[in-house]
């Protein structure tokens, strides 16, 4: 048995010495199923690395968020709020690589709590790591809140204007839908809202007539909530209104068939609207007159009436009454004006 392993052995470097005194034959055994040899080498390569490098520990920081569940719906919290906590994991990498960040947080199980300071221990366990991951440090270990009743009450909505009306024109009326609304949160700072203010209304390019919107209500502080966001508003808007003095206008008479006098023949007249039409020159034509139709001969005192615009007002007549003369032509005939 000895005699014929020392034969093989001989026999196997015999077949070694020829072949590294043959390159072309070193060549062939190189270049023979290359390709079967290449991926072995990458596979061997690919075994090598995950085990010196994917399961070696390292360590990893991670900022996760830190979540408050079941707050009692009579507390609110009124202490800063804290949104993160900072973690310090170690383990494979290949495992630290496979943690979904974007679905990893803390939480804090607020239920049972009562109005005041209240202070909870970040629980590790609550924290969902892969198997093989350990959490070295977490900053902070413990958080402390500070609850406080809940408020409640109704405040008005203040519409709120922003921008310089152009000449000539001011808000004649405002309306807000909803009128009220019901602010709540804790108790301390419900008490220091008086309203709901909107966002400004920009007027700086509004024209006549009336503008509709919805605005968005402004917080009121960072643990206040009303129960509406927005609010419908309307605006009317119009031309300024101004009051004028007409002196000596001239009272006509219509339908006189007889001789008339008017005593006295011009009044003054006071009148209000808007300064474009209350303004016009030729306002004063034609304004004030009295009707004779149908009245016997005599002195009859009549009111005057006055030809205005629409959206004008008569203000003041002086004096208010006038005495209208009808007297018959001599001879019989009835004369006209």
């Amino acid at each position: 048995m000895k005699r014929f392993d020392q034969s093989a052995a001989a026999t196997v470097w015999r077949r070694i010495r020829r072949t590294v005194a043959d390159p072309e034959q070193i060549g062939r055994l190189v270049t023979r199923n290359a390709g079967l040899k290449l991926l072995s080498l990458f596979i061997a390569f690919g075994l090598w690395f995950f085990v010196n490098f994917g399961e070696r520990d390292t360590e990893e920081s991670l900022r996760v968020p830190l979540e408050l569940r079941n707050i009692p719906a009579h507390l609110a919290i009124t202490s800063p709020r804290m949104d993160f906590v900072d973690l310090r994991l170690s383990g494979p990498r290949a495992l630290l690589g496979r943690i979904d960040r974007g679905r990893l947080s803390v939480g804090l199980d607020l239920s049972g709590v009562r109005a005041g300071p209240a202070v909870f221990r970040v629980d590790v366990e609550s924290i969902n790591l892969p198997r093989g991951v350990k959490t070295l440090r977490i900053n902070p270990s413990q958080v402390t809140l500070e609850l406080e009743r809940v408020g409640r009450k109704t405040v008005p909505v203040h519409l709120r204007v922003g921008g310089t009306l152009p000449p000539d024109l001011e808000v004649v009326g405002t309306e807000v839908a909803p009128e009220t609304v019901e602010v709540s949160g804790p108790a301390s700072d419900i008490a220091e809202v008086a309203a709901a203010n909107t966002e400004p209304l920009d007027l700086a390019h509004a024209l006549p007539g009336t503008l509709e919107r919805e605005l968005w209500l402004e917080p009121a502080g960072e643990y206040l909530a009303f129960s509406a966001n927005r609010v419908a508003v309307q605006v009317r808007i119009a031309e300024t209104l101004v009051t004028r003095e007409v002196k000596g206008v001239a009272v006509e008479v219509r339908n006189a068939t007889d001789l008339v006098q008017v005593k006295p023949d011009r009044i003054r007249v006071t009148l209000r609207g808007p300064k474009s039409v209350v303004g016009e020159p030729t306002l004063t034509l034609g304004l004030a007159y009295v009707d004779a139709a149908g009245l016997a001969a005599g002195t009859h005192s009549l009111l005057p009436h006055l030809d205005v615009p629409e959206g004008v007002e008569v203000v003041a007549v002086d004096p208010p009454r006038v005495n209208l003369v009808l007297s018959v032509r001599k001879g019989g005939g009835r004369g006209r004006r």
